[in-house]
């Protein structure tokens, strides 16, 4: 895409996202939208049921043609069976089927004679069958042009073709018909099954004859069944009757623009009629599936994505079956005219309620659009909006005193917070003149610590030292954690200072692995802990006081222990601590001035719940408060 092309791109987009801004816009743009979502879907749904509806009844419809066209061509196929049933009993063709002589030799259907090889006698047999066949044809009912053909065991041809009955003494082109098709038969598998008695009946679809008197391009449906002597059971000849398809064929309805096939019951086309391409014919015969029911329906695509309605039904007594294929869009023709002419409908409905729609959400929604416009211009210091002179209806009016005295409250709020930080301001200022110079206070004591080592009060000077180490760290600002290292020095600094107060009563051990004193920790975590432990454990012991301190990690959390030997905290006062609020506040003479409530919740906010601390205690014997924290290993670093 060229620049230009995306400069207009661009200014598109930026058209589109200033124009849904719009309130107005967003409500009928989502209106539109879930209304026309809602009416496809509702049409669709309907037609789509509504095309089921008639494919069924149209599948209803056509199914009950198919069956009576099965039936028609059943009934046909039903008289084949008995006209060949009364020429395979009847007495006169039994007779002459059974009159010629045999030799020990002589084996049945071993040859077909040539009309020289037959004997006067032989004329004679051929002459009554026929016209046997014949008066037994019109005799029997049977009104279909048909082929009878009666071949004796000893190589005889009896035929009679339609309803003409053959003249053998001026026919000689009949005669070598008979000769032509008497030889092709040993050739056929149908008649070799008979003739090895695998079969007493074979039908046989499509049947041509394959001889030069007749074309090859005709087709028959074919019934062949054996004719035996009824008393011994040999197998005197075969009868066979061919009746041309195109008999089936007229039996036929077809719709226009579609086409009736018969199948046999590998699926192959036996006849087909009407006006689908063959190609199309042939490839729906691939993929026509019956599902083992009698009769049914598919829908069934072709090439060019064209569709068929593919109706089906069964014949039973030969397993063939009649398939009716019908182009879709044919069968569909009328739903889809319905269909636009209902769908045109429900777009001018669609649109109507669209204008009135856009009308009612303009209505309803210009007042808030103009309040919208006002509370843009809305400052701090105006207490009402300025829309006096514009009249609101009355649900937006409420919103507009609502927002009026909202803003009034907003603006005192202000004025007080301005006050106060003001007030808050002047209080900082006067505490920063009132504040002693840490530096001035660290100087003073060194001068003192140094008069007292000169004048030889050493314990003097140390204590001041300790104090100073103590004072140093509690009032230095931006540096909230120490090392574990620099934490036990502060708390021996403080020891040093009870133990010169209560004389050297108390005992503090260090119970610690070198590695973990990189670890950091929050400034003075530790020193109200023991502090706590001398003011509440040890106070009453006059000798023999310790305070042991122990650490290791778990799982990457440093755990300290703090245990003394003290008095010990019942359960309930263990309790009580972690509930009061104000716990530690009646110690004023302590050195921080925080309680081990204040340094649990310390450590909760700035951690999370699982840390904290954790006391266990047995009254008379000891308290040890647990401190976890998360293991942070830093770089040690060596004070002077």
């Amino acid at each position: 895409m060229d620049e230009e092309g995306k400069r207009i791109l661009y200014k598109l987009k930026q058209w589109i996202r200033a124009l849904f801004r719009n309130l107005q816009i967003r409500i009928i743009v989502s209106v539109v939208f879930l209304v026309f979502i809602a009416v496809s879907l509702s049409l669709h749904i309907s037609f789509k049921h509504t095309e089921t509806l008639f494919e069924k009844e149209t599948s209803d419809l056509l199914l009950s043609n198919l069956e009576q066209m099965g039936n028609q061509i059943e009934d046909v196929t039903l008289d084949m069976m008995r006209l060949s049933n009364v020429l395979s009993l009847d007495d006169i063709v039994t007779a002459n089927l059974n009159a010629f002589p045999r030799n020990p030799a002589f084996e049945a259907f071993a040859a077909m004679k040539s009309p020289l090889e037959m004997t006067p006698d032989d004329y004679s047999r051929i002459s009554r069958i026929e016209n046997h066949l014949n008066f037994a044809k019109n005799n029997t009912f049977f009104n279909y042009n048909a082929h009878m053909i009666i071949v004796s065991s000893d190589g005889i041809i009896s035929n009679v073709m339609g309803n003409v009955v053959s003249d053998i003494d001026r026919n000689q082109e009949y005669l070598n018909f008979k000769q032509e098709f008497g030889l092709r038969l040993k050739q056929e598998k149908w008649f070799a099954s008979l003739v090895r008695h695998e079969s007493e009946t074979v039908w046989t679809v499509p049947f041509t004859y394959h001889t030069s008197k007749l074309s090859e391009d005709k087709k028959y449906v074919s019934l062949a069944k054996t004719v035996k002597d009824r008393f011994t059971g040999e197998t005197l000849g075969i009868v066979i009757i061919n009746v041309d398809l195109d008999n089936f064929v007229s039996l036929f309805t077809v719709r226009s623009k579609g086409s009736v096939l018969l199948l046999d019951r590998q699926n192959q086309i036996i006849k087909s009629s009407g006006e689908a391409p063959f190609s199309d014919i042939e490839q729906v015969s691939k993929e026509l599936k019956l599902y083992g029911t009698q009769k049914g329906y598919n829908v069934i695509g072709a090439a060019g994505g064209k569709r068929y309605m593919v109706n089906y039904y069964n014949l039973n007594r030969l397993d063939w079956t009649v398939v009716s294929v019908i182009p879709y869009e044919d069968v569909m023709n009328s739903t889809s005219s319905l269909k636009n002419k209902v769908q045109t409908i429900n777009y001018i409905v669609f649109g109507l309620f669209l204008l009135s729609s856009v009308a009612l959400i303009l209505y309803i929604t210009n007042p808030l659009k103009l309040l919208i416009r006002d509370l843009k211009k809305k400052k701090i210091g105006i207490y009402s909006l300025g829309t006096k002179e514009i009249e609101y209806s009355n649900d937006v009016n409420g919103i507009v005193k609502s927002f009026d005295h909202l803003f009034k409250r907003i603006d005192e709020l202000v004025q007080k917070v301005m006050e106060e930080q003001k007030r808050e301001q002047e209080l900082k200022y006067e505490a920063l003149k009132a504040q002693i110079n840490p530096h001035f206070l660290f100087n003073t004591l060194n001068i003192i610590k140094w008069t007292a080592m000169m004048n030889g009060a050493a314990n003097a000077s140390n204590m001041i030292a300790d104090l100073g180490r103590l004072l140093e760290v509690s009032m230095k600002k931006g540096e909230e954690e120490i090392t574990l290292k620099e934490e036990m020095q502060l708390l021996q600094a403080y020891m040093n200072i009870q133990n010169a107060r209560y004389n050297d009563s108390f005992e503090l051990i260090f119970d610690i692995d070198p590695q973990l004193e990189r670890h950091k920790i929050m400034k003075l975590l530790l020193q109200p802990v023991v502090e706590n432990g001398i003011l509440h454990g040890l106070k009453n012991k006059r000798s023999g006081g310790r305070i042991e301190l122990r650490a290791g990690l778990h799982e990457g959390r440093l755990r300290i222990d703090v245990a003394d030997n003290g008095e010990g905290i019942t359960p309930r006062r263990i309790a009580e601590i972690f509930n009061e609020a104000g716990e530690g506040q009646g110690h004023r003479h302590k050195f921080s001035g925080i309680g081990l409530r204040n340094i649990h919740d310390r450590l909760r906010l700035k951690y999370g719940e699982p840390f904290g601390l954790q006391l266990a205690s047995t009254p008379g014997q000891g308290t040890t408060v647990s401190v976890t924290v998360p293991a942070e290993p830093g770089t040690e670093e060596t004070s002077s």
